[in-house]
């Protein structure tokens, strides 16, 4: 009988958590680099925030297809597309805590003409140590610092965003290892 109430408290506590997973977003971020091996960096319009082309996973697409789209919004194509890390992200924020999985993605650009999609003010191919200055949040640079030191690697990990005197702060929660 023991087993049995031990058993139905499991399956209860983990459907309850279940709800809880459901409220994990999956962010994809693109690492887009030119023949000059400059990286893209954009600025949200009407925000002063820098950061490097990504999307919130839907249901109605695959991951190659978000992909695909991001590059297309920009007015390119990509190719050598390859998965350098999986992390996941909290986020502490005004009171409210949230969770996402971010993928990062390195790719290069196979051909096409740059244009800026809706949402973004301008854009920017900068060599690596200039757009990491550029970039607005310590968590994505964070996490290319370590894509790039080690490029042949996938890498993973767990980081905390938040703000303290109205800066954005980065927290490593879990040191990156390789997956």
């Amino acid at each position: 009988m023991k087993r049995i109430i031990v058993v139905i408290f499991i399956m209860l506590f983990h459907s309850a958590n279940a709800q809880t997973e459901n409220d994990i977003s999956i962010f994809h971020r693109l690492l887009i680099f030119n023949s000059q091996n400059e990286l893209m960096v954009v600025k949200i319009e009407n925000a002063d925030f820098w950061v490097t082309p990504g999307l919130y996973q839907t249901k109605e697409q695959t991951i190659r297809e978000g992909l695909d789209s991001i590059a297309s919004s920009y007015g390119i194509n990509i190719k050598e597309l390859q998965l350098k890390g999986t992390f996941i992200l909290k986020r502490e924020l005004n009171g409210k805590n949230s969770t996402s999985l971010r993928n990062i993605y390195t790719a290069k650009i196979k051909d096409g003409v740059d244009q800026r999609p809706n949402g973004i003010e301008e854009i920017n191919w900068l060599p690596l140590k200039k757009a990491m200055k550029k970039i607005t949040f310590p968590h994505i640079n964070s996490m290319i610092k370590s894509i790039m030191a080690n490029p042949d690697k996938v890498w993973g990990g767990t980081l905390l965003q938040y703000k303290e005197n109205d800066k954005w702060k980065t927290k490593v929660l879990e040191e990156f290892y390789t997956i």
